[in-house]
């Protein structure tokens, strides 16, 4: 009976499969075989994607194509493509040639030309009509990547009380640090609720992933395993740090930052970490509402105007009208901005359609340094910062916000002293044990990408909202090289190659 089940799970498993259908490939531009980015990719069984940087694309369906299946690929200023889902190999090369004709080319029945601070007036005014504001239900993946480096990081010291705190225990902390890491983390939520009231939104995840090399993470951990033999032997029990940085006085004792050994006797202390651990769970589900919630909602404010920099201060911004022009069937007036004021930062385009007058895409590249700060040996600015947002009609006829990239690099330096100082709660006084006085220099960068896509997007309820309970997922799970097959029932943003051969050795 046993193997008679076996069998039937066997068998199911691989009808499932069976039954599966994925088409991937790249898009690339016929005269010189560039990959074409964020090319959008639609079918007409209700799954759509975009290409990713890289040109690349991947539509899954989990039952077999009909006759009937098809895929359309368009792409501003590129004659669109529609083929049949239906005997296509797996891998596409899928070539979009360049439409070199414009709507301003033809003539145009019923649509005047109209001035660009019309066209921005109208969007203003249509923000009611032409985006959603009613309960919806999505499905909501979003991707983070990281790329961090240190160019210099010394630690001088001063002065120690405590012998095994010397020069040479601190060049081996520094030396043991890698320069550079990466990281990637990637999330599905599901989503409820009325979007014109970011408090009336429910969400939880369904599956989450991190690609993390924990070793190479620039944290106490590393100092930790170098320091924590010393604390055991040299410091009292009782024992708690004081770290003061010039003016800035922290005080981080046990249930902050520990340098002691867990003891796996002490009850106290298990119930801490186990409590931490529970802790963490909840702050990882609060971030991720927090943040989709954000991404879902920040392109309106308070559900009646367009909160981005162009519209709420637009006369820092010099607009042109560029053309009148295709992106699929649909026409759209291209609309170029640039700094008009010292104030202004961005550059970049804004895509109008024209017959509703909803803003349908957004790219905007900084000019200038967003955010520069230098004050007492501490340094941080905000070198770049480039996006897309792209928009797209639900089945309601009302649009919303289907795609999200944001990509910012940072730097960041600290060249100030540092003095540790040791304590204890059952000594009198000043309760002062031991201090180590040291200089930091630490100069570095990162680097982050964040994309955000719906995968799937229809109609809901109040009552539905009202039914749904916010759960908390547990950790995401933890991979060592990215896994093809994680996401096998999604149609994720396909990944880029260097996130594909990303790997931690051990």
């Amino acid at each position: 009976m046993k193997s008679r089940k076996i069998q039937i799970i066997f068998f199911l498993l691989i009808f499932s499969n069976i039954n599966s259908q994925e088409i991937s490939g790249i898009v690339l531009d016929s005269l010189n075989n560039d990959p074409i980015q964020f090319a959008t990719i639609t079918t007409n069984f209700n799954i759509n994607t975009i290409t990713n940087e890289d040109g690349y694309f991947r539509v899954l369906k989990n039952k077999p194509y009909a006759d009937k299946d098809s895929i359309f690929i368009s792409s501003l200023g590129y004659r669109s493509v529609n083929l049949s889902a239906k005997n296509q190999p797996k891998n596409l090369s899928i070539f979009l040639s360049p439409k070199p004709i414009d709507l301003e080319s033809v003539i145009v029945q019923n649509r005047k030309k109209i001035s660009v601070d019309q066209i921005l007036k109208n969007v203003r005014n249509n923000v009611m009509n032409t985006y959603e504001f009613g309960y919806r239900k999505k499905k909501i993946f979003r991707r983070v990547t990281n790329m961090s480096g240190i160019s210099r990081f010394d630690i001088k010291i001063k002065n120690s009380s405590i012998k095994e705190f010397d020069q040479s225990l601190f060049d081996s902390v520094v030396n043991s640090i890698p320069r550079k890491n990466n990281s990637y983390y990637e999330v599905i939520s599901a989503y409820n609720g009325n979007l014109s009231d970011p408090e009336i939104q429910k969400i939880n995840i369904v599956k989450s992933l991190v690609l993390k090399n924990e070793e190479g993470e620039i944290t106490i951990k590393a100092i930790e395993e170098k320091i924590q033999p010393i604390v055991d032997l040299r410091m009292k029990p009782d024992s708690y740090f004081k770290f003061k940085s010039g003016i800035f006085p922290v005080d981080i004792e046990a249930d902050g930052v520990n340098f002691r050994s867990i003891d796996s006797t002490n009850i106290d202390q298990l119930k801490k970490i186990e409590q931490s651990k529970k802790d963490e769970i909840k702050s990882y589900n609060e971030s991720n509402r927090n943040i989709t919630r954000n991404f879902t909602n920040d392109y309106l404010k308070n559900g009646k105007k367009i909160n981005f920099e162009i519209f709420k201060s637009s006369r820092k911004y010099k607009f042109i009208l560029e053309k009148l022009a295709y992106i699929g069937y649909d026409p759209v007036y291209i609309i170029n901005f640039s700094p008009n004021s010292s104030s202004a930062k961005y550059k970049g385009k804004i895509y109008v359609h024209a017959d509703d007058f909803a803003l349908i895409r957004y790219d905007y590249e900084n000019t200038k340094l967003i955010r520069d700060f230098n004050l007492l040996g501490v340094s941080f600015s905000v070198d770049d910062n480039y996006g897309i947002r792209i928009f797209k009609k639900n089945d309601s006829g009302k649009y919303y916000l289907y795609y999200f990239s944001n990509s910012y690099k940072t730097s960041f330096g600290l060249d100030r002293p540092l003095k540790i100082i040791e304590k204890n709660k059952n000594v009198k006084g000043r309760r002062k044990q031991n201090q180590l006085k040291m200089q930091l220099n630490f100069n570095g960068n990162n680097q982050t990408k964040v994309q955000y896509i719906v995968l799937s997007d229809s109609i809901s309820s109040k009552s539905e909202y009202d039914q749904i309970i916010n759960k908390d997922a547990n950790l995401p799970t933890k991979v060592i090289k990215y896994d093809p097959d994680f996401w096998s029932d999604y149609n994720i943003i396909e990944p880029t190659q260097i996130l594909k051969e990303f790997k931690i050795d051990n």
